[in-house]
């Protein structure tokens, strides 16, 4: 008898369980969204190249848009717009997502000037040198100069197309552009 009532209890204890997930598709959508980014974040923060990690931005464009897709595909008619939301949920849920996201990207950018800070001083340096150095050196310190400038220059390069820089890196980078840039002017005759 004892065993047959704690059977009984057992199956009344997985009834009540199972009425009592109310779980929501937009907390569904959120819970998956957090652990999408979380793993996002903890992959980004493992890296320790710059090779690596433009490698691993690539990929995760593509692993964010199959992510939205599989998740939001039972939510999306025929023209693709979204479905089964109120507009009160559905403006709750874009927020948690956008502040999900920009949360990641904070996180992104800091692990991209762990690569960037590096090269964007270089850049500076080699810019500053050759700048200073122009008409003052021989021709083959003149020439090192133009090469550590160009070596600097391509070591950043396959950043140019990152666009989650930190702007002081970003103003850095611009400010030595400039820089060179005026100096060119100077040295280059305008026709």
């Amino acid at each position: 008898m004892k065993k047959l009532t704690l059977v009984l209890a057992a199956i009344v204890m997985g009834f009540v369980m199972t009425s009592c997930n109310t779980t929501s598709k937009s907390d569904t959508i959120k819970k998956a969204t957090d652990e999408f980014f979380s793993q996002a974040e903890t992959k980004v923060q493992a890296i320790d190249n710059g090779v690596d990690f433009l490698a691993y931005i690539d990929q995760f464009e593509a692993d964010k848009a199959e992510f939205l897709k599989n998740t939001f595909a039972d939510y999306l008619d025929e023209e693709g717009n979204v479905k089964g939301f109120t507009e009160e949920e559905w403006n709750e849920l874009q927020g948690y997502i956008y502040d999900r996201a920009t949360a990641y990207n904070k996180v992104e950018a800091q692990k991209a000037a762990e690569f960037m800070t590096p090269l964007i001083e270089d850049y500076e340096n080699a810019i500053n040198a050759l700048c200073e150095g122009y008409g003052q050196v021989d021709e083959a310190s003149s020439d090192a100069l133009i090469g550590n400038f160009e070596a600097a220059e391509a070591a950043l390069r396959p950043f140019a197309n990152y666009d989650n820089v930190l702007p002081e890196l970003q103003q850095r980078a611009q400010a030595a552009e400039a820089k060179l840039n005026d100096f060119l002017e100077t040295i280059v005759p305008a026709e």
